[in-house]
């Protein structure tokens, strides 16, 4: 494919210091931000309304209900199949217990049992609030605790996360112990820690080998975080139960204020879905729930993953299996999702890039005019976007915009240790 560089100029500047005026820097400091989402991001039953908060407007439609013999999942908090008074009643308590724990140390706060929706869209059950966590999930889990100020609520992490580690990012939580792999963990090294809860995914991909959704004394907390790119959600409901609902409607805001941002400068470009990519691996295609693939459509371009795997419940498939429906469709654009880490300096980077072989793709535009770029796996699926429609669409969003925004994320949401900003760390460019 060539020699290969860096296209934006990089800045080194210390994180410390935010981009002043940047068009994609936020302040979140409005406390009274109310969300008006009502996708029911926050899935916790008794969320009447279906927004992001659980508050005495839910009570109002819990009556309302009672009032019109109506009913809903999301307003029947007590999961008994009808929406009566004892919702409305569990809806108060739950208002009340987190007004009486704000302040509190771990010691003094008083808990109840919640019915939330889990990942898999089943109606657990699980206490809240959760004080200690052995995380059974991805990094994205990690990044998304430190996201929302709930890194010191965690006392164990597993093997996958100390195998895609950021130096950096990460440092804080180097010294924690891990109790195996995610998808089968020791449950003997799970049951030596201190922790209440086992922060898991999917009962098919993380802790498949605990039966039910306690072990010992520990519950298991099953919550959203990649797929479909619900990172929203994920932030939303780690917070609820860790009682850091505040900093997870800060984290979400800004990532709401991004989106919408974003989609107002696409809003005004005409034909999006003409412009075609492949994102993935030479090896593997991602597309339907990956979450990566899924911020990426959302730039309004079409994904050739997305024609060739049209369940939309598969992240992908093998690219050997679908080499000639990935030429047939001729991406303009080839994307490579890795996992680079802001420890890795640019000529390693680089020969992270160079040994992504796309040359079964010879044939397509998007190889032909070397329009092939590496892209940061773990960012916020919203910069995901910024980065797609700033590779789609150049004459709407530039490299400028898309620093200052990464810059602001990582100071606002993580625990940089005084990391230096590289471009390369987070998206690799190729030569002009």
């Amino acid at each position: 494919m060539g020699n290969k560089k860096v296209y934006a100029v990089i800045l080194v500047i210390v994180l410390v210091v935010a981009a002043a005026g940047a068009y994609f820097a936020f302040s979140s400091s409005d406390d009274s931000y109310r969300s008006s989402n009502t996708d029911g991001r926050l899935a916790v039953l008794g969320n009447a309304d279906e927004n992001d908060y659980l508050d005495s407007k839910d009570i109002d439609v819990i009556n309302d209900m009672i009032e019109n013999g109506k009913y809903s999942q999301m307003a029947d908090a007590n999961n008994d199949g009808v929406v009566n008074d004892a919702d409305a009643k569990m809806v108060q308590e739950i208002i009340d217990l987190k007004k009486y724990n704000e302040g509190k140390a771990d010691s003094e706060k008083k808990s109840m049992t919640v019915n939330y929706i889990s990942v898999d869209n089943k109606v657990l059950s699980a206490e809240i609030p959760v004080l200690k966590i052995v995380i059974l999930n991805s990094q994205r889990s990690l990044s998304l605790a430190i996201a929302i100020n709930a890194g010191d609520n965690i006392v164990a992490l597993n093997d996958y996360i100390y195998t895609y580690w950021d130096e950096n990012l990460f440092k804080n939580y180097k010294d924690l112990p891990t109790v195996g792999d995610r998808k089968e963990p020791s449950l003997e090294e799970i049951l030596k820690t201190d922790a209440d809860t086992i922060y898991a995914g999917s009962e098919t991909k993380y802790g498949v080998n605990i039966q039910g959704n306690t072990l010992g004394d520990k519950q298991v907390l099953r919550l959203v975080t990649y797929e479909d790119g619900r990172l929203a959600d994920g932030a939303l409901m780690l917070g609820f139960f860790t009682d850091h609902d505040e900093d997870a409607q800060k984290y979400v805001k800004w990532m709401d204020d991004l989106t919408s941002k974003i989609n107002d400068k696409l809003n005004k470009i005409e034909d999006k879905d003409k412009t075609r990519f492949y994102v993935g691996t030479p090896t593997y295609m991602y597309a339907g729930l990956d979450g990566v693939s899924t911020a990426l459509s959302a730039s309004g371009a079409t994904n050739i993953g997305n024609l060739i795997v049209t369940d939309p419940t598969k992240a992908g498939a093998s690219t050997s299996e679908y080499i000639e429906d990935i030429l047939k469709c001729n991406p303009q654009y080839i994307i490579g999702g890795k996992y680079i880490y802001t420890h890795q300096s640019e000529s390693e980077i680089k020969a992270v890039y160079d040994s992504m072989d796309f040359s079964k793709f010879a044939i397509t535009d998007g190889y032909v005019n070397n329009e092939i770029y590496m892209i940061n796996y773990d960012l916020p699926f919203c910069i995901h976007t910024l980065i797609g429609s700033t590779i789609f669409f150049p004459e709407a969003f530039s490299v400028a915009e898309l620093e200052d925004t990464i810059k602001d994320y990582l100071s606002q949401f993580c625990e940089t240790n005084g990391y230096e900003f590289n471009m390369y760390n987070f998206v690799y460019f190729p030569a002009d």
